[in-house]
């Protein structure tokens, strides 16, 4: 009963938080920050610059004083990073390598399993290639009669079926040399990855390999040699393998070796998140990763995402937005991702050998150039620098489109990097905004137009309002919005600068900014972690539960990236995950997280609040978790989840 009160109660409040128009609107310059206690103020900035207060942040912020633990967090050079996280992260060798790394170890099929399929003029010669594909049905039927049984059978699952169609004996034929050839690679890939059972004859290895703890489990493994460890791993759940982060990856490797990459990449984040004294740092990673958001579903995208965060967005995060701008437009995963390594300028192939007519193999090549792409001109000004009001036309993306022709990828398929291909370039005249691009520039035309949308008051606009989403409010006060956009005209875009100016304004301390934004599922999850204190063997329970609350971890389709509000976050199956993760940490029943329950024995209801939250709890949480005075006390635990699962916890 008291977890469907705490539904309600959640989705009550939280969406009377986010309606339409704001319960506490921002819309007028707010109260002084007196309007905050110094206690509210310290929370207020522990929730707002972290992933949630860890025990004893309070207590360091206090002594510290508010504004010189904000300057320390504004310069993480100076901060001591936690030396557990780099425990944490060890065993997640992907994130330290490059693409071509990637490209060679973790291929997108794991060696064992990838089929080869013979084309013809490897089988055949060319002339008998011709009249197969050419030829007669006497012809067709000829040169496959007079084939051995092997050759013959390579060449009847190699052929496209429509060859055969008017030979109707060799079509059947054919068809059932393809279904024999399919069973052969099921069991092949069945001897490869044997299931569980048969890997596991004993009902009792079975238990343990489905049910067991982790500890019993690496035992089991422990017994047997590589090749069936890695079989196994393979077989047993991922889930099971919770906090056995070696095996998990192991069984990974074992089938989809690049899906190791990506969640070394994911449980790296989350443990960052939990785990590094650098706190707003992270934040501004997430956010600005966000904001050049990279779908990793895309094709080719998987092997350049680690890179991509480590070398183009965390470097930059604090620095000059300019810089941030061209490191993104210049790394192969934005230009995978938007197509922009693809775009040519028209006509590119009307010279030479490649003009009409043209021979076959320069024709191919012709047909491959797909012309002009817009869709990079587009989003970097919609999405990462004017923003969708910013005062561009279409003509403005097709000429921003245009600088960027030839930006492209050096050897894609082994060690992708930037390069400007001058083959590709329009060299012709261009005008963005008003700005005139002499003809001839080349890659120069891609760094002007960069120069043009990083230095335009519409982008400082845009760019203030984006952070003060994150940071103050869903509809943050114009008032806000302009001062910041007036320090980032005259600091060239200095991230460091906007963001003390935000921090230092009286409506980020204001009353209307305090417990209002809704937690995103990153949030949720990382902020739950930290304010119980757990201990996180490995990230990725804690990862797929942020994917559970509707939150993959690079898994956002469009260009926009996650939301900075909360509306998104707002229904019922969310907030009901939300809780149903609050039980499953309270009471250790996600693998490889542990929470040490005695933490809170011998506290009433209250006091475990006020620890979870950094304040005290409404009185609508005080409803839910009971009241200490009436004699029923709870078990902490059960206190400690309704707390996590409360409206009070879900809002920073």
């Amino acid at each position: 009963m008291k977890w469907f009160a705490l539904a309600l109660a959640t989705a009550g409040i939280l969406c009377a938080s986010n309606p339409p128009k704001p319960r506490k609107t921002l819309a007028k310059p707010p109260a002084p920050a007196t309007k905050l206690t110094k206690d509210e103020q310290i929370v207020h900035v522990l929730n707002r610059l972290t992933f949630g207060p860890r025990p004893g942040d309070e207590e360091e912020v206090r002594r510290m004083g508010i504004d010189r633990w904000i300057d320390l967090q504004l310069h993480p050079d100076r901060i001591p990073e936690n030396p557990i996280l780099a425990d944490k992260l060890k065993p997640f060798e992907t994130v330290r390598l490059t693409p071509a790394e990637i490209l060679k170890g973790y291929p997108l099929i794991a060696p064992g399993m990838m089929i080869r399929f013979t084309p013809l003029n490897e089988i055949l010669k060319q002339d008998q290639v011709n009249k197969l594909y050419n030829g007669t049905v006497e012809e067709r039927k000829g040169i496959i009669d007079g084939l051995d049984p092997e050759t013959r059978k390579k060449v009847l699952t190699s052929v496209a079926p429509q060859m055969l169609a008017v030979v109707p004996e060799l079509k059947k034929e054919a068809e059932d040399a393809r279904k024999a050839q399919q069973e052969e690679r099921m069991a092949a890939m069945k001897k490869m990855n044997p299931p569980l059972n048969e890997l596991l004859t004993e009902q009792a290895q079975r238990d343990i390999a489905l049910r067991g703890k982790p500890a019993q489990v690496a035992e089991l493994l422990s017994q047997f040699d590589e090749t069936k460890r890695r079989q196994l791993a393979s077989a047993i759940p991922r889930q099971q393998l919770g906090g056995l982060p070696e095996y998990r990856r192991m069984g990974i490797a074992q089938r989809q070796p690049q899906e190791v990459v990506m969640s070394d990449l994911r449980e790296s984040k989350v443990l960052r998140a939990v785990y590094s004294s650098r706190q707003l740092e992270e934040v501004l990673v997430d956010f600005w990763y966000n904001h050049f958001n990279v779908f990793e579903g895309k094709q080719s995208v998987r092997p350049l995402l680690a890179s991509y965060e480590r070398d183009a967005i965390r470097p930059n995060v604090l620095g000059h937005f300019k810089d941030l701008l061209l490191a993104t437009a210049r790394h192969p995963a934005v230009l995978y991702y938007l197509d922009n390594w693809e775009s040519i300028a028209p006509g590119a192939f009307d010279i030479g050998p490649f003009a009409p007519p043209v021979e076959q193999m320069a024709r191919q090549l012709a047909q491959r150039a797909r012309g002009l792409n817009e869709n990079y001109g587009r989003e970097i000004m919609e999405l990462h620098t004017l923003g969708v009001d910013g005062g561009y036309t279409q003509q403005d993306v097709v000429n921003v489109a245009r600088c960027f022709t030839g930006w492209t990828i050096a050897k894609p398929a082994t060690d992708p990097q930037y390069v400007f291909a001058a083959f590709m370039h329009d060299y012709g005249a261009k005008t963005i905004l008003g700005h005139i691009i002499p003809a001839g520039g080349g890659e120069t035309d891609g760094l002007q137009a960069i120069d043009i949308l990083a230095h335009h008051p519409s982008t400082a606009r845009f760019i203030s309002k984006e952070l003060a989403q994150r940071f103050v409010a869903d509809n943050p006060p114009q008032t806000l919005i302009d001062r910041m956009a007036q320090t980032f005209l005259k600091t060239d875009g200095d991230i460091r600068a906007v963001l003390s100016t935000m921090f230092s304004s009286p409506e980020f301390y204001s009353d209307g900014a305090y417990q209002t934004k809704v937690k995103s599922p990153l949030e949720m999850v990382a902020s739950a972690a930290r304010a119980t204190g757990a201990e996180a063997l490995d990230g990725f329970m804690l990862a797929q539960r942020i994917a559970d609350l509707g939150e993959p971890l690079y898994g956002k389709l469009e260009p926009t990236g996650y939301p900075n509000t909360g509306e998104a976050w707002l229904n019922s199956a969310g907030l009901f995950a939300r809780i149903n993760f609050a039980s499953a940490l309270t009471n250790g029943a996600l693998q490889g997280v542990n929470v040490d329950p005695t933490r809170l024995d011998g506290k009433d209801s209250t006091a475990i609040a006020r620890q979870l939250l950094g304040h005290d709890p409404s009185a609508e949480t005080r409803e839910v978790i009971g009241n200490p005075a009436s004699g029923k006390p709870q078990p902490s635990k059960a206190i400690a989840a309704l707390v996590i699962g409360s409206p009070d916890f879900q809002k920073r």
